[in-house]
C-alpha cells in the first residue's frame, strides 16, 4: 500500500512534533492518515465529508491536541 510520510509540528509554547503517514489510495477498510510520536502510533484518522475524524487513538490523546492535528492536517487539503 502506498504512503507518503510527513511531519506536523502544533503549539506555539510547548511546540509537539508528530510524523503522519498518509495512506494515499485510502480504503474503506482501514484509516487514511496515522499518526506517530517517537516511533509509536497514538492516533488515527478518517476522512468524514470535508474534516477528520478519530479512527482509534492508541496514544489517549486529549480532544484539544487531536483537533490541533486535525486542523494542521486538514490545512493541507489532502
Amino acid at each position: 500500500m502506498q504512503t507518503e510520510n510527513f511531519q506536523i509540528a502544533i503549539g506555539q509554547v510547548n511546540v509537539q512534533t508528530f510524523e503522519v503517514r498518509d495512506y494515499i489510495h485510502h480504503e474503506k477498510d482501514k484509516c487514511k492518515f496515522e499518526i506517530y510520536k517517537s516511533g509509536q502510533l497514538i492516533l488515527s484518522l478518517e476522512p468524514d465529508g470535508d474534516f477528520l475524524r478519530i479512527c482509534k487513538n492508541p496514544g489517549e490523546l486529549d480532544e484539544e491536541t487531536i483537533h490541533l492535528i486535525c486542523d494542521k492536517i486538514e490545512s493541507y487539503h489532502l
